[in-house]
């Protein structure tokens, strides 16, 4: 491929839920779901079985199961299907171990390395050149103009990687997010298309690597710190940005397009934005009780590797637990009046990014680039914010109209 073009046969297609889908995708179905959860799982004070599934809703328990990684596992569940897209496996597919360890240091050692408060110019950067060319009263749309390519931008900068161009990019990337993390049911046509565009992204991330290597100059992102730091080699180096690389665009995108979605009807979220546009801490706390509403993800699942019990409650070994993040985050324990919206709560209480020993290693972008991106657009005055269109699981568009901008 080259130019623009895009490979049609790794784009997630473009199509609506349809009239349950659209229950279950929007925040009042999901939501009032959460709130029964939260209230029944304080009652009981336990998990409790739905089929065959075992489903945990108190915030205490959620954290417990994320913590006992010996007993609860995350390669049962993500591994095969990393390995399929990713050429061979990462952190989020790994179990305790020695490997897990070496390759999470070297992650998280290459991560903070990074100068976040040059990446934080630069989207500052271009989500002002995109708002500067929307005249008052006219439309952007807050997905796939504006929340979608500045993420993918901040990831090429971040990981050191760009691909053939954007729109591969980014299709690549949400194709292989959409089988490893959100293909449950095992669809082969969501598994064949994620193959297609991993094998574009491992060619990319290598073709980079050996370009680096052959020049002497491996460079100060995400990669340039992989290679010089030597904990991994040059594959644990593309392993590790490739699995990154996966949820670094659409999480940010989704993410943007609820709590705007949300900001847009609810007219104490809006005034709380609205108030706060200059302090990124209370934004992001605005943004936190947002997604706490309409989370962008609502579960996390583990597998029982062994026969236990969490809080009293027995689980067989091979047993899917699912972690149900949106009813503990509005377990009142953690969250008083968990109906109120509250932007100064405590922040590590949240559950959007995951906890125990696989969180989501994408938090230091998501603080700024999240609520960034919203504010951008809340500064200049959200007229109408309309209806979220949908490729698979992903928002793919949602039409804003802006009015003049603030000073």
């Amino acid at each position: 491929m080259s130019g623009n073009e895009i490979d049609p046969t790794i784009v997630t297609p473009v199509k609506g839920p349809g009239f349950f889908g659209g229950l279950l995708s929007g925040p009042g179905l999901p939501g009032f779901a959460a709130r029964v959860g939260a209230r029944m799982a304080r009652r009981s004070g336990k998990p409790f079985r739905l089929a065959s599934k075992v489903i945990v809703a108190r915030h205490a328990d959620v954290c417990d199961l994320l913590d006992r990684d010996l007993e609860f596992g995350i390669a049962a569940v993500n591994a095969v299907k990393i390995g399929e897209v990713n050429g061979g496996p990462f952190v989020l597919g790994m179990d305790r171990s020695a490997v897990l360890e070496i390759e999470r240091r070297a992650l998280y050692s290459a991560l903070h390395a990074v100068d976040m408060a040059a990446l934080r110019q630069r989207a500052e950067a271009e989500i002002a050149q995109i708002l500067a060319a929307v005249p008052r009263g006219g439309k952007v749309d807050a997905v796939g103009g504006y929340a979608r390519p500045v993420a993918a931008h901040t990831a090429q900068r971040l990981f050191g990687i760009t691909g053939t161009n954007d729109g591969m990019f980014m299709e690549a990337v949400r194709s292989v997010f959409a089988h490893t993390f959100l293909n449950i049911g095992n669809d082969e046509t969501i598994r064949q298309r994620a193959i297609r565009a991993g094998k574009y992204m491992g060619g990319w991330l290598a073709d980079e690597i050996a370009r680096r290597r052959a020049v002497g100059e491996t460079g100060d992102d995400m990669m340039g710190h992989l290679l010089s730091q030597g904990i991994v080699d040059d594959d644990g180096a593309r392993r590790t940005l490739g699995g990154m690389l996966v949820g670094s665009i659409d999480t940010t995108a989704t993410c943007v397009a609820k709590i705007l979605f949300l900001a847009g009807r609810d007219r104490e979220l809006r005034a709380g934005i609205e108030a706060d546009l200059d302090d990124i801490d209370r934004l992001y706390g605005w943004c936190n009780e947002a997604l706490r509403r309409w989370p962008h993800n609502p579960i996390v699942i583990r597998k029982a590797s062994v026969d236990c019990s969490l809080a009293g409650f027995p689980i067989k070994a091979g047993e899917d637990v699912y972690a149900w993040t949106q009813a503990a985050m509005q377990d009142e324990s953690v969250f008083p009046d968990p109906g109120l919206l509250r932007p100064d709560r405590d922040p590590a209480a949240y559950l959007h990014m995951g906890a125990g020993v696989h969180p989501c290693s994408g938090r230091p972008v998501n603080w700024f680039q999240i609520p960034l991106l919203v504010a951008g657009l809340v500064r200049r005055d959200l007229v109408r914010v309309g209806r979220i269109g949908w490729a698979g699981s992903f928002p793919n568009r949602l039409p804003v109209t802006l009015g003049e901008a603030r000073s």
